[in-house]
């Protein structure tokens, strides 16, 4: 099989997922064949050639093309994740275990996460990658809840300009030139149009707008706001055991 690298996975988790998604590192390491198939047949409903077969001959073509790509990078992201356990299996260093995505649960049937010892990776994690390692929270639910974080806020672009930091050129430039797994903060940056300084303060007031990923969890159902607090709780000491070396990362999703 082909090896797929990170830049065509990027692109075909953009045609999956939707542009809103903000993809990492992170998110390629934790997405899961069960969250590519959903949103694949989520969206093939959408494009499907067969729902416009009484349309215009362009747009029966335009939906046969986009269905084509859906596919395309269903299959992409597919070998990806082939690729990935393959590689995992042979790496003794591999210390996460897959998780079987589950049906959001009423408040009433969330098990007693606080009486279970669930190992959790020794690093920092932000709070939706916390609740998916306690197993509270499926992988298709985490998407979901970022994509529903991530419409409520301005790109950094955006804000740039109306403080005079960037104009229509520069964000142009940025957007243009960056690539992969890149960030527009950290384009600016390599680009010098935009200090490390500016990224960050750009970066705490973009994240200041949108509301907290835990209420999207509360509004589904997963558990309600006395949990919710519990949990901030229990994420906020596990960052401080090991947050040592990642001082500019954001991982308290609760500050302002």
């Amino acid at each position: 099989m082909p090896q797929v690298t990170e830049t065509e996975v990027f692109r075909a988790c953009r045609t999956l997922f939707g542009p809103e998604l903000n993809l990492s590192q992170e998110f390629l390491a934790y997405l899961q064949p069960a969250g590519a198939r959903s949103a694949y047949r989520k969206k093939a409903k959408v494009i499907h050639p067969d729902r416009f077969a009484v349309s215009a001959t362009a747009v029966q073509a335009k939906h046969h093309r986009l269905f084509q790509d859906l596919n395309q990078a269903h299959q992409t992201v597919q070998d990806y994740l082939k690729q990935r356990t393959a590689r995992d299996s042979r790496s003794s260093s591999n210390r996460y275990s897959t998780v079987r995505p589950q049906p959001s649960r009423t408040r009433q049937e969330q098990p007693s996460w606080s009486q279970q010892n669930i190992p959790l990776p020794t690093r920092p994690l932000q709070f939706g990658m916390f609740l998916y390692h306690l197993k509270i929270i499926p992988f298709d639910a985490l998407i979901s809840a970022i994509i529903w974080q991530r419409r409520q806020r301005p790109n950094l672009g955006d804000i740039a300009k109306r403080w005079g930091w960037l104009d229509d050129a520069g964000v142009r430039t940025v957007l243009h030139t960056r690539s992969g797994l890149s960030k527009f903060g950290e384009k600016a940056i390599q680009l010098e149009l935009l200090t490390q300084r500016q990224v960050n303060t750009l970066l705490f007031y973009q994240r200041s707008l949108q509301k907290p990923l835990g209420f999207f969890f509360v509004e589904q159902g997963y558990f309600d706001e006395t949990t919710m607090q519990q949990l901030v709780q229990r994420q906020a000491e596990h960052n401080r055991t090991y947050g040592q070396g990642f001082a500019n990362q954001h991982y308290y999703w609760h500050r302002k």
